[in-house]
């Protein structure tokens, strides 16, 4: 028993004439399909968007924070310059060297908070000296 044999008839259809209709639900959904599309499009950028912004705002607080820190070390070392220089030790030697100053003797010393009156005649004489024409600087 062979194969039944099969015959095909050829129909020329001609839809030349024929016009297709819009679909009345085709406007809507691929209004709803865009904005969905554009939506999640936002979210997505936002996201990122956020992201960076994250990440560039923690380089921005690190470098605050060195040069927080390198203020705070400046602060200290100007702080440590500033005692060395108002060390009276060192101001006392600053002025017997390069000025020429001297310890005054006791009767030119005035005591503060003594009880004299201003118009006593009794007040204490502190001899000129002349300044050297060249001044040099008090810091070392």
């Amino acid at each position: 028993m062979g194969a039944p044999a099969q015959a095909y008839w050829v129909k020329r259809i001609d839809n030349s004439r024929l016009r297709r209709e819009r679909d009345p639900n085709y406007l809507p959904e691929t209004g709803v399909l865009v904005a969905g599309t554009l939506a999640c499009l936002a979210i997505i950028l936002l996201s990122a968007w956020l992201q960076f912004e994250f990440v560039h705002t923690g380089y921005r607080l690190e470098e605050t924070r060195a040069r927080y820190e390198k203020v705070l070390e400046w602060n200290r070392n100007l702080r440590l310059e500033q005692a060395a220089l108002l060390d009276p030790m060192r101001i006392d030697l600053l002025a017997r060297s390069r000025l020429g100053m001297a310890e005054p003797a006791a009767h030119e010393l005035t005591p503060l908070g003594s009880a004299r009156p201003a118009s006593s005649p009794e007040v204490a004489r502190v001899p000129t000296q002349t300044r050297p024409e060249k001044q040099s600087s008090l810091t070392d």
